[in-house]
């Protein structure tokens, strides 16, 4: 009787860890617009370029897009609340047609990071995650007394 007991604590402690790792991994690689600022970073040096950030936002936006010319506000702000993407739709739409264009879309996130770079052209992965994901702040305080873009 122990055994059996034994056993079956195993087996679901293994479905357990199994259903966990199917979540995590649907939510990481299941929603296209699921941002994460290290993966901008491609050289590892926990700061991003221009070039990495706008390689990285070129990504997002065809897996967002799948192919279209441009996508409605709608969808967008969908997109980015599911993937955690503090971006505001209506401000990208330049244009006011209901709909972001690729270049809209590339514009608005070049001149946000143009806002945020040192002296040096770079940010850290920490500043690209507090600024672009969504519920990353430093604090409510600190948030209040932030502007939006």
């Amino acid at each position: 009787m122990p055994k059996l007991s034994v056993m079956l604590s195993a087996l679901l402690l293994l479905l357990a860890a199994r259903a966990q790792a199917q979540t995590s991994n649907a939510f990481a690689t299941g929603n296209p617009m699921h941002f994460d600022a290290k993966a901008m970073d491609t050289n590892g040096d926990k700061m991003i370029t221009k070039e990495e950030m706008m390689a990285y936002v070129e990504k997002m936006w065809n897996a967002m897009a799948g192919g279209k010319d441009t996508i409605r506000i709608s969808q967008a702000t969908k997109d980015f609340a599911s993937g955690g993407v503090a971006f505001n739709a209506r401000s990208i739409d330049t244009d006011h047609d209901g709909t972001i264009s690729k270049e809209e879309f590339l514009a608005y996130v070049e001149h946000k990071f143009d806002k945020m770079k040192h002296a040096d052209a770079m940010i850290s992965v920490q500043e690209a995650a507090k600024a672009f994901s969504r519920g990353n702040t430093p604090s409510k305080s600190a948030s209040r007394s932030k502007k939006p873009d």
